[in-house]
């Protein structure tokens, strides 16, 4: 059985119990970790999904900082392929998930591809940059880090008008013009040839099949 917490009060309680959920997890936590993020039982169908973001230009991010970065801005990105994840600690959807996108990070970089990494403390609070440095070498990426230390950018990009919505580790993929063309409604992804992670791994081949014409796209236009 699964609680669902309104929002307000989500943000207040989950804590280091579930840190990039919004539903707290009374029991049958391994039901969640082999659904690679599926969404709490109570919750409607379409909670998370990323439907109402497709294929629509990306609003602006508004980070409280920035950590080992000059500040990214989508105008100064543009022209590039951007994969933005947001994470936090002892997410272990996040520690499943960073180092897949650290492989493309480096795999496409030359291509065109800018992956940035947000940190969202969970509760929101204050954060020092040594730990949001910290947490993020930890799990495996090493790319750009932005702070949504009060999750602001997250309100406005996915959680804003949905308090339905389960999931903050979220992920978005934005073409050379600025327009979402690819979103994780929360969890994880990445490569395995382990079954209980099958949808995970499909998610992540739509990832890569989607970067890849997004990169492509504009090089067979040169």
């Amino acid at each position: 059985m699964v609680r669902i917490l309104s929002l307000k009060a989500a943000r207040r309680a989950a804590g280091a119990a579930a840190p990039c959920l919004l539903a707290l997890a009374l029991a049958w936590p391994a039901a969640l970790h082999a659904a690679c993020g599926a969404v709490a039982e109570k919750s409607p169908p379409d909670a998370d999904s990323p439907a109402d973001v497709l294929d629509r230009p990306a609003r602006a991010w508004s980070f409280d900082r920035w950590v080992d970065s000059k500040p990214l801005t989508l105008e100064s990105l543009h022209g590039k392929v951007v994969l933005i994840r947001w994470f936090n600690t002892g997410c272990k959807y996040c520690g499943n998930t960073l180092p897949a996108l650290e492989t493309l990070r480096t795999r496409y970089a030359g291509r065109g591809l800018v992956v940035v990494g947000v940190y969202h403390p969970n509760p929101i609070g204050k954060v020092s940059d040594a730990f949001v440095k910290k947490t993020s070498q930890e799990l495996g990426f090493h790319g750009p880090v932005a702070v949504d230390e009060t999750w602001s950018t997250l309100d406005r990009w996915w959680l804003a008008g949905h308090d339905g919505r389960n999931w903050t580790s979220v992920s978005f993929l934005i073409d050379r013009d600025g327009i979402v063309r690819w979103a994780h409604g929360g969890g994880e992804y990445h490569p395995s040839t382990d079954l209980r992670h099958a949808r995970c791994d499909v998610s992540y081949a739509e990832l890569e099949r989607t970067l890849r014409r997004l990169l492509d796209d504009r090089a067979a236009a040169r």
